[in-house]
């Protein structure tokens, strides 16, 4: 089964399973007009800023860049906005960090002039954030690679999409404005086509199915994403099949048309078949042997997995250059794929 997607996937927060565009973020204005129910400011500015976290819009209201009109004289996180009220937030330009090329090994399956393909590891930031300035995955494409696009912005030279910290596999990045752009446009309009594997818990029903159901922010928690029905959701579809059925798992192949952050954990999650190991929307943080053949946890037992089992297994795009259709794969990496082999070996249905 083929796919198109555009680009998390979001760029937002994470490592979007699913990957998203990123672009520059200028300085702006921004207003929005309460047509509903009195809300909180924070979650009202959530829901209407959905590539900003909850935590960098409250730390805006706590400096002092967002106001409600008519006049309100101090603007609090717990502040409701009321029906017709307009609320205006300033966004700054990023702050200024200083990149340092560091020595951290990453597979480069495919590089050119114009653009590099890499095979992301697990447990590597795809690019710096506020709790993280190095040891990501930039710091190690400004060791390895000779030039890198601007258009992502000082913090993320050559970042056109990205994968969440724990999800392995093929990732692209631009070593040329023009291919930054060409690719990012792919994006936008689905034209790249991207493969995940990941192992969940539970016994699917059905072989295969397409999920079309809008996500946004959780309310409740500043780090989830969740289903939303209720019209404020961004559009989120994802087609999957099943490979291979265990006892308490599956392996599922998953093809997002979309790229929203945490797509495919949250649209697997909303079937009851969390990803294995998923710390946000599963049922366990680690996975040991003996939990596979339901005995007693062995003294010194490491875990077979101990982040969530998502793999982006392929990707396929046009070259912006020669227009020749680019294809890679990634192997699942060692964690997944001794997991697989313990599932064989102790939860086969065969």
């Amino acid at each position: 089964m083929s796919q198109l997607s555009d680009g998390e996937q979001e760029v937002s927060n994470t490592e979007p399973d699913n990957a998203e565009v990123l672009q520059p973020s200028p300085t702006t204005v921004h207003e929005f007009t309460n047509t509903g129910e009195p809300l909180r400011i924070d979650v009202f500015l959530a829901e209407r800023l959905p590539d900003l976290s909850r935590a960098f819009l409250q730390k805006l209201i706590d400096e002092g860049q967002v106001h409600i009109h008519p006049h309100v004289r101090a603007v609090k996180r717990s502040i409701k906005v009321p029906l017709g009220g307009i609320v205006s937030v300033v966004i700054p330009p990023p702050r200024k960090v200083d990149l340092t090329p560091q020595d951290i090994p990453i597979e480069i399956l495919y590089e050119d002039v114009h653009l590099a393909v890499i095979d992301k590891p697990a447990g590597l930031t795809v690019h710096p954030a506020p709790d993280q300035l190095s040891h990501t995955l930039v710091n190690a494409l400004l060791f390895h690679l000779k030039g890198l696009s601007s258009i992502g912005g000082e913090e993320r030279p050559g970042i056109i999409h990205r994968l969440d910290k724990e999800t392995s596999g093929v990732l692209v990045v631009a070593k040329s404005d023009f291919a930054h752009q060409a690719i990012s446009l792919q994006f936008k309009e689905r034209l790249v086509s991207k493969t995940y594997l990941a192992i969940v818990r539970g016994e699917p029903e059905h072989w295969e199915g397409h999920l079309d159901l809008p996500l946004g922010r959780s309310p409740a928690h500043t780090m989830k994403q969740v289903v939303r029905l209720d019209g404020s959701g961004r559009e989120a579809t994802t087609d999957y099949r099943v490979l291979e059925k265990y006892r308490g798992y599956a392996l599922v192949e998953c093809y997002p048309r979309t790229g929203r952050t945490h797509q495919i954990r949250v649209h697997m999650a909303s079937l009851r078949l969390p990803v294995a190991c998923d710390k946000l929307y599963g049922r366990e943080k680690r996975i040991f042997l003996t939990d596979l053949t339901e005995s007693a946890r062995e003294a010194g037992e490491r875990p077979l997995m101990e982040r969530h089992a998502l793999h982006a297994v392929n990707l396929s795009f046009q070259h912006p250059v020669t227009r020749e259709k680019l294809t890679f794969t990634s192997n699942l990496h060692q964690d997944m794929h001794a997991l697989l082999k313990a599932l064989e070996r102790h939860r086969s249905f065969r």
